[in-house]
């Protein structure tokens, strides 16, 4: 198989992006773009540049709809640990994948045992308590089963290959805790992202995604209404309120970061064109 270049990883991303976007609209489903796209397409009108990955977001009632009703134009697959017979995915949240044309070897930090292409993220964005002190004490308790997750996906990793002591000292914890965990971890994360229905409060988070943690509580409003805006050669919908959302998540968010770290979300992965 031909490695891929990161223009044919975009290329390819953007290709399955163009798919949803047009789904949703035939079915009246909102998205927004999310993360580091919603940055790239502010920032850059595009990718950030040295990144290749693509994510989008939708309030949990239409993330649901779309998982029970998606049907792709152009053959991608909807994967998702919430549909029937996919207990070997190990993620909280969706990915649609190409799984025609491209294959990834993401054997570091796998999400699932299944074969898999070039994906790009969905994230369902679920309700906030109005009290900030308890939505820490909920996402400190989900981080717990994030991290039992994590582990999973990663304690077979060779210690040999570590790239500093800090990685290394982390490796050893979680090939000491895996024997005592177990994937059910994420079904339970799943519950507890759904304890508070989308729009029942004046806020909402990434809550399936726990990197960012207290940082991606935004106020419902910011996500009322969405735009086009363009990205690389295409329109697609950002959420109206993105400027609230940005500063909460990155502050100076038009700031570019120092080089050392402009790199890929994904590096670990190797992505390859299927003979």
């Amino acid at each position: 198989m031909k490695e891929m270049t990161t223009a044919e990883i975009q290329e390819v991303s953007l290709d399955i992006l163009r798919d949803v976007h047009d789904f949703c609209i035939k079915n009246n489903i909102k998205y927004t773009l999310q993360g580091g796209t919603l940055l790239g397409a502010v920032r850059h009108k595009g990718f950030i540049p040295w990144d290749d990955d693509i994510d989008i977001a939708m309030p949990r009632p239409d993330y649901d709809r779309f998982l029970e009703t998606y049907k792709s134009r152009k053959g991608y697959t909807a994967i998702s640990r919430e549909l029937p017979d996919s207990k070997d995915v190990y993620i909280a949240y969706t990915r649609i994948c190409d799984m025609r044309r491209t294959f990834v070897d993401d054997s570091v930090f796998p999400w699932t045992s299944k074969e898999k292409g070039v994906w790009i993220d969905l994230f369902p964005l679920d309700g906030m308590e109005e009290s900030m002190n308890v939505c820490k004490k909920r996402i400190k308790k989900m981080s717990f089963l994030w991290f039992q997750g994590n582990t999973l996906r990663t304690f077979h990793n060779s210690l040999r290959k570590t790239k500093s002591w800090n990685k290394f000292w982390h490796l050893i914890v979680k090939k000491i805790c895996a024997p005592f965990f177990s994937y059910n971890a994420i079904d339970k994360h799943i519950s507890m992202c759904r304890l508070v229905p989308y729009g029942k409060t004046n806020y909402y988070s990434n809550l399936a995604f726990l990197r960012y943690g207290i940082k991606e509580r935004h106020q419902v409003k910011v996500l009322d209404k969405t735009i086009l805006t363009p990205f690389e050669n295409d329109y697609f919908y950002i959420m109206e309120g993105y400027d609230e959302a940005l500063k909460e998540k990155y502050g100076d968010y038009m700031q570019l970061p120092p080089k050392e770290k402009q790199v890929k979300g994904h590096d670990q992965n190797k992505y390859y064109w299927r003979d």
